[in-house]
C-alpha cells in the first residue's frame, strides 16, 4: 500500500469566549503546526489570521495574536500550543509551532488562549 503524500489535519482555536473554531486542512506529511495555521488562514483569514514574532532558529515563532485576540503577557494570557493524535487527550507541546512536525493523519493542532 502506497503512503499518501498529503494528509488531513484538524485545527482548532480556543479563545476565551468559549466558542471553539474548527477546520480541517490538507497538507504534505511532516508539515509543521505553523503550516497548519497558515493553511487555515488561506481557508478563512477572518477566523484564523495570526501574527507571530520570530525569535531565531533555536526558539522559532511566538504567536502574538489569533483572530485579532492578542497575547497579553502582562496579564499572563498567551496562545498555548496543544496537539493530540486520534482520540487521545490534547497535550501541551514542549516545542513550538514551527518545530512540531505532523507525522500522520488523525492529528489535531489546538491553539488555546489561556
Amino acid at each position: 500500500m502506497e503512503r499518501p503524500s498529503t494528509i488531513p489535519v484538524k485545527y482548532e482555536v480556543h479563545p476565551l469566549s468559549g466558542i471553539v473554531i474548527k477546520t480541517t486542512v490538507i497538507l504534505p506529511i511532516n508539515s509543521t503546526a505553523l503550516d497548519v495555521m497558515k493553511a487555515a488562514v488561506d481557508q478563512d483569514s477572518s477566523k484564523y489570521k495570526f501574527t507571530a514574532t520570530y525569535y531565531g532558529s533555536s526558539l522559532g515563532f511566538f504567536i502574538d495574536a489569533i483572530g485579532g485576540v492578542p497575547a497579553a503577557p502582562n496579564s499572563k494570557f498567551y496562545w498555548a500550543f496543544y496537539h493530540s493524535e486520534g482520540s487521545e487527550e490534547p497535550k501541551l507541546s514542549d516545542i513550538g509551532v514551527s518545530s512540531f512536525s505532523i507525522p500522520s493523519s488523525d492529528y489535531t493542532i489546538i491553539m488555546k488562549y489561556e
